[in-house]
């Protein structure tokens, strides 16, 4: 684990972002990958040394990630990688139900051609990617530039995070079964129904795309998701 810990704190440190967010983006990386489990302590004074940083930078990235739900903090237990539930990932499913076509329905009116062909380009590098951590922040900047012109910085933020969280679900999946035969033609669609003045389409197809993934994802999803709670 410190090899691979140490691995990702040398990338991201060597980064533009500030020292937190270098920090969170890590921390992210790490639980995303499997070096830390649902459930395992995330010790202050271990990832500073590990980073080569003080308290304070870890403490403000271990905050983000539970700002997030990919931590929780518990009293007299510190902050824990959260664990992995099927109710958890309905939870998660349910709001992007909620959330995302009412961001898409108030972005499409101000949508442009520029917009339509870089959530394209976007779309072409998804399948380029892999089934990684970078297909995943490419997949939701292809939904971010549908939805950005909403002009709802708090929807969006919201959105964003249950995109993060999704991803302890979804990248496992992924690595172990692909993606979904119809997962490029589905997301085309979309933009596709947008460029034709079909908003209400365009709607419905992005309701209809997540309720399907929730699906085929509970389907695949092991039946203990839960590591137990050690101290």
């Amino acid at each position: 684990m410190t090899e691979t810990l140490k691995t990702l704190a040398d990338r991201y440190l060597a980064s533009r972002d500030g020292l937190p967010d270098a920090i969170a983006r890590a921390l992210r990386e790490a639980v995303f990958s499997g070096v830390f489990g649902p459930n395992e302590r995330l010790h202050q004074d271990d990832i500073a040394t590990r980073f080569g940083v003080s308290r304070v930078p870890v403490r403000e990235a271990l905050m983000k990630l539970v700002s997030e739900g990919l931590a929780v903090q518990r009293i007299n237990k510190g902050i824990r990688v959260a664990p992995l539930t099927r109710d958890d990932f309905r939870d998660v499913m349910e709001m992007r139900l909620l959330l995302e076509p009412h961001a898409l329905q108030l972005s499409a009116p101000r949508l442009t051609a520029h917009d339509y062909d870089e959530a394209e380009a976007i779309l072409a590098r998804v399948e380029a990617a892999g089934l990684g951590l970078e297909a995943a922040a490419l997949h939701w900047q292809f939904h971010n530039r549908l939805y950005v012109r909403a002009e709802r910085p708090r929807l969006l933020s919201q959105i964003e995070a249950l995109q993060v969280a999704i991803n302890r679900y979804v990248l496992p999946v992924w690595r172990a079964v692909g993606l979904s035969a119809d997962w490029g033609e589905s997301h085309q669609m979309i933009v596709d129904a947008l460029r034709a003045g079909k908003v209400k389409v365009a709607v419905d197809l992005t309701r209809q795309q997540i309720a399907d993934a929730s699906d085929r994802m509970v389907e695949q999803l092991p039946e203990t998701l839960v590591s137990p709670d050690e101290d």
